[in-house]
């Protein structure tokens, strides 16, 4: 192996040649020569370190010919690597100018701009860029990761659905979306459609209902999702027809993160009619735990004609592999259908972190549920459904669910309860 001292002696020999070739050589070069130099002024650079010499011969080239322009893009690439990202932005945007779809004068100054911390910059270059070669995923690449730095989850995600349209297994844009939750999607419309078809039964197991013997039950729900630093803000206007009557509720509910790994539940709702509760509202904490299990506790609390009514509330959850297996517990002291309701859930995500299947199936009455007055002196009820979320295209998506019950009214009076939802959400 040389030593150090060989290795400087071949250093300062190579750059004497290249020097004499340098100022060896007419300013009426010929193109041939031209050629030939830029191989040097290359070498120089990348192999040999010297940098300063690479810009001489870059300069001397460029006075004979400004034209030719991968002299220029080296220059611009010796004065970045160098620092110097004033000169090097100004040299490389005279070749994006000059020829805007070369690429490799386009690839150097995103470089500047990326490394000078010039996002703004870059995210104008490469939207342009983008535009003019939209199949290339490397630029869209470019802009999630500055997107995604700056926190701008809603551009990124955007940018992320993209990519995985030109290429569905890009580990990048896959990446990203693993690392962004639903909750972190900053703005999104969900509008809900719930029909509920009805029947009074002779038996606590009929489930399904072919001929309704009651009128059938419809919700619409318009819900709006805005996220902050702290977390997401969801307002719903609800709209129920139950039994030839109409009402309407709104809810507001939010999920505030306290630290890395713990997040809050609110909710609170109004209402003017019977319907629904006139006043609920929740409190739950969540918090992550080891082995990818999540655990919550909390309470409800609801208000309906000569009731006030405590609910307690835990639930235990786990990942494993593609599936979320959770148990959700409530309790409370009063005597009907809410004072043991227990649900269970087996949900498999799909080929993207937000397109998932499941089946579930449960206890009692939910208070997390678009509640009726009614059901809330329910005595007991038992329940199933299946749940299946798809996004359609980039930034929508589509739940489609079906629901099937069977609720025991009054003493030994039971009622099937039928029931298909669908939901359409806009992501913003």
């Amino acid at each position: 192996m040389k030593n150090r001292t060989s290795i400087l002696q071949d250093h300062l020999i190579h750059h004497v040649l290249l020097t004499i070739v340098l100022f060896a050589v007419p300013s009426t070069l010929a193109a041939e020569n031209l050629d030939s130099l830029f191989t040097e002024a290359r070498h120089a650079a990348t192999e040999v370190g010297d940098r300063q010499l690479a810009i001489e011969m870059c300069q001397h080239a460029l006075d004979v010919n400004p034209n030719y322009h991968d002299f220029r893009i080296l220059l611009g690439r010796c004065y970045s690597w160098d620092g110097n990202y004033t000169q090097a932005e100004a040299e490389l945007i005279v070749v994006v100018e000059a020829v805007e779809s070369y690429q490799d004068a386009r690839n150097a100054l995103l470089d500047v701009y990326i490394w000078s911390k010039q996002d703004e910059k870059a995210l104008a270059l490469l939207e342009t860029t983008v535009q003019m070669y939209p199949k290339d995923v490397g630029y869209r690449i470019k802009q999630l990761q500055i997107l995604e730095k700056q926190e701008k989850i809603p551009e990124a995600t955007s940018i992320a659905h993209a990519i995985i349209e030109i290429d569905p297994n890009n580990k990048a844009a896959l990446d990203f979306k693993n690392r962004v939750t639903v909750s972190e999607i900053t703005r999104s419309t969900t509008l809900n459609y719930a029909y509920n078809r009805l029947a009074e039964t002779n038996t606590e197991w009929q489930f399904i209902v072919v001929e309704p013997s009651l009128d059938p039950w419809h919700l619409l729900s318009l819900e709006h999702k805005e996220s902050f630093s702290f977390g997401p803000i969801i307002i719903k206007l609800n709209y129920a027809n139950r039994f030839q009557k109409t009402a309407t509720q709104i809810e507001v509910e939010s999920y505030p993160t306290l630290r890395k790994g713990t997040y809050l539940y609110t909710g609170i709702g109004l209402s003017k009619s019977d319907l629904f509760p006139s006043f609920r509202m929740g409190l739950e904490v969540f918090q992550a735990l080891a082995n990818e299990f999540e655990a919550s506790l909390g309470f409800r609390y609801l208000e309906v004609p000569n009731k006030q009514i405590p609910i307690y509330v835990g639930s235990l959850g786990k990942y494993w592999q593609s599936y979320w297996i959770s148990l959700k517990a409530y309790v409370s002291p009063s005597n009907s259908s809410l004072s043991k309701s227990w649900i269970f859930g087996v949900r498999k995500y799909l080929s993207t972190p937000t397109d998932y299947f499941e089946v579930y199936a449960g206890s009692g009455v939910s208070p997390d549920t678009k509640l009726g007055g009614e059901e809330i002196d329910f005595l007991s009820s038992r329940s199933f459904g299946i749940s299946y979320k798809l996004e359609i295209k980039p930034q929508y998506d589509v739940n489609l669910g079906l629901h099937f019950s069977n609720l025991e009214t009054r003493a030994d009076a039971f009622r099937g309860d039928t029931g298909l939802q669908l939901s359409f959400t806009k992501h913003y």
